[in-house]
């Protein structure tokens, strides 16, 4: 009788070690997991969801998250698109519930940045650029985006880009744009 307390009590001490090394097998895996994590999959969650974006500064903005690339992501409000570099965002102001978000098996493609200029040129959406430091540096129409620079007319707010209105051309390189700024005119 005694032996078999012996042994009952041996085998349940041996039990308890292995859930608990279990246990500390699946904390360590749960921290390697999220020290792997990537703000792109993070974000994906709040696809379509109102963020508050801190940027350089001191701007901020609140808006639906919409499409996201490794570099940069994109904000959407009924009127108003931002496409705003990583390098510039301080902090995000995330809901407090997880959306449905994409599904996280399909793979995320990255369009470079000036993919997503280029179709802001095809609206013809007024804009406002904006530098690393959150100072505006140029405002009006695309006129041009090409590999790493974009040009943009410059003429009256909230006039369209008429050539006789336009007051002239600047040049941005895209490594210098922190983000960018579309509005539609009505």
């Amino acid at each position: 009788m005694r032996w078999d307390s012996l042994f009952d009590d041996l085998e349940a001490q041996m039990a308890e070690q292995d859930r608990a090394q279990m246990r500390d097998e699946i904390s360590e895996n749960i921290r390697i997991e999220r020290s792997t994590a990537e703000l792109i999959h993070t974000l994906s969650r709040f696809q379509g969801q109102e963020l508050t974006i801190h940027l350089s500064g001191e701007s901020e903005v609140r808006a639906a998250l919409g499409p996201i690339a490794v570099d940069y992501l994109c904000l959407e409000s009924e009127s108003t698109q931002w496409v705003i570099t990583n390098r510039v965002i301080q902090s995000i102001s995330l809901p407090s519930k997880n959306g449905a978000g994409i599904d996280r098996r399909r793979q995320i493609k990255s369009i470079r940045f000036s993919s997503v200029i280029r179709s802001l040129l095809r609206d013809r959406s007024r804009c406002q650029v904006y530098g690393h430091d959150g100072r505006a540096l140029a405002e009006g129409t695309l006129a041009q985006v090409a590999k790493d620079y974009l040009m943009i007319a410059v003429h009256p707010r909230d006039e369209f880009a008429r050539a006789g209105d336009i007051s002239g051309r600047l040049l941005i390189p895209l490594d210098s744009i922190g983000w960018v700024v579309a509005t539609k005119l009505n």
